[in-house]
């Protein structure tokens, strides 16, 4: 089946991790499809390399095994446009109402978390139920936890 086709979920959030290899093989584990018996699955190295090479937006080739030395790490510099390309794809791939992936994500290890916390505590609302949650109890938290789950549009 066509990756641009399937359905995809985000299941983790990206380590951080120091390296490129590590923050690449985290987008790896993170950006999942669904395939047609429900299951989660990650995609492949070829799967991605074949896809950013694909695209027409952007002039990024990418091999599978040279896709593979930037997951093990034996190579640790590639052009601006193969992040582009990488970047593209996986923000293209990630769930919805998932932060963007970019290529700061790749190069500098920023987690797409801390821009989706920057603006959602942009709301003065939402800063208060914040500072409220931090001087209660954990038990607290955790009831209000389950008490905010019950009201999720999500569920």
């Amino acid at each position: 089946m066509d990756p641009a086709k399937k359905g995809v979920i985000m299941v983790a959030e990206p380590s951080g991790g120091q390296s490129l290899a590590e923050r690449l093989n985290a987008l790896f584990a993170m950006v999942r499809w669904v395939d047609r018996h429900g299951r989660q699955r990650e995609y492949s190295t070829a799967e991605v390399a074949e896809a950013v090479t694909k695209d027409p937006s952007h002039p990024a080739t990418l091999s599978r095994s040279y896709l593979a030395m930037l997951r093990n790490g034996s190579h640790t510099n590639p052009t601006l446009i193969v992040l582009e390309g990488l970047a593209k794809f996986f923000d293209e791939h990630r769930g919805p109402g998932t932060p963007s992936i970019t290529i700061r994500t790749l190069v500098m290890g920023e987690d797409p978390e801390d821009e989706l916390l920057r603006e959602q505590l942009a709301s003065r609302q939402v800063r208060m139920i914040a500072m409220r949650a931090g001087v209660m109890t954990p038990a607290m938290r955790e009831q209000l936890l389950k008490m905010m789950d019950m009201f999720d549009p999500a569920d």
